[in-house]
């Protein structure tokens, strides 16, 4: 993150010469000025309180966060890494969904500043996407998780990959943090070293060019789950509007770190929502998966598993589809009760 340049606005001062409304958490003040007045009025209406600390100059990304029960530890590892950053031509949009710690208090010690929005409630990991994109001021979009620590080139190796003729999206590697077994099953994350035309479906290590991205309008804010299909819905609705197949890729360079599961009961519970909310999904945009069928993980040896893990697996798989009944009959009797 650039600290602003020297001789730039200062005392909140935007680079047009406006004043950056520094409304914050503590002051209860929902911000109405700078890019703030140009969200939508159902983004505006979610903001209780923000402000806008960015650096004096256009910055090339706009790095996006949204926050969400956020471990204050892990967030620190995450701004850490951002600190390191070989490419730091980059402003920082955090959209507080919802935390017990005073985020807003913390952002604006971070060196270069930020923009930081808080929420009135948790309006769902889409709309907070949008709002955040809508507050960026970059041509380049980038989505990073909050409690996904970026590699040192993660920004630089996103500009790279755009570089490229006619890319549009770009979607990221992940590489678990630890060794576990329920890591490792987790297929989708590390698609190889190669780069190929794919899904966005890992939308914490996902970067788009804020046309392509305006001109679909974001992510469809009807798809708040945690089970990653709204950068499939996106992807779908991209090439629907004309962008090449060819334009929306996976590149093996930028790299965060992260953990899909480090315990049974975490897997379990991250395959159970993920199962109901494909199924729900299936159920009302079935044209979605077939055009998502059309994608599959690179066959290179990468996830041969021996005979104890292939049962193991199994054994996993079957214990999703009994949970996912079970929480439906809870629903079910709930309702009817």
């Amino acid at each position: 993150m650039r600290p602003a340049e020297e001789g730039g606005p200062t005392d909140g001062a935007n680079a047009d010469g406006g004043t950056a409304d520094h409304g914050s958490a503590d002051s209860g003040r929902a911000p109405t000025a700078g890019r703030f007045a140009d969200l939508s009025e159902s983004h505006r209406a979610a903001v209780e309180a923000g402000f806008d600390e960015s650096p004096a100059a256009a910055p090339a990304v706009s790095l996006v966060v949204v926050t969400y029960r956020t471990d204050r530890d892990a967030f620190e590892s995450v701004l850490s890494a951002l600190r390191s950053q070989t490419d730091d031509d980059f402003e920082l949009v955090v959209v507080d969904n919802g935390v017990e710690w005073d985020l807003g208090a913390r952002l604006r010690e971070v060196e270069g500043g930020a923009v930081y929005a808080e929420l009135s409630r948790n309006c769902g990991v889409t709309l907070a996407r949008n709002l955040g994109a809508r507050l960026g001021d970059a041509d380049l979009l980038l989505f990073l998780d909050d409690d996904a620590v970026p590699a040192p080139d993660f920004v630089a190796a996103h500009r790279r990959a755009h570089a490229a003729v006619d890319v549009v999206a770009v979607r990221g590697r992940v590489v678990p943090q630890s060794r576990t077994f329920y890591n490792s099953l987790q297929r989708w994350y590390d698609l190889g070293d190669r780069p190929r035309p794919f899904l966005l479906n890992i939308e914490g290590n996902t970067s788009v060019a804020r046309d392509a991205y305006r001109s679909v309008s974001g992510f469809d804010e009807k798809l708040g789950g945690r089970a990653g299909h709204e950068g499939i819905d996106l992807t779908y609705r991209l090439v629907r509007a004309g962008y090449g197949r060819e334009s929306i890729v996976y590149s093996p360079d930028p790299v965060v770190y992260h953990d899909y599961a480090t315990s049974l009961l975490g897997y379990l519970e991250k395959r159970v929502v993920g199962r109901r909310h494909r199924k729900r999904l299936a159920a009302r945009r079935p044209e979605l998966f077939e055009f998502a069928s059309a994608y599959s993980p690179p066959d290179d040896g990468g996830f041969e598993q021996s005979p104890a893990e292939r049962f193991t697996h199994l054994a996993l798989d079957a214990a999703t589809r009994l949970g996912s009944a079970a929480v439906g009959l809870m629903q079910a009797l709930r309702t009817r009760f």
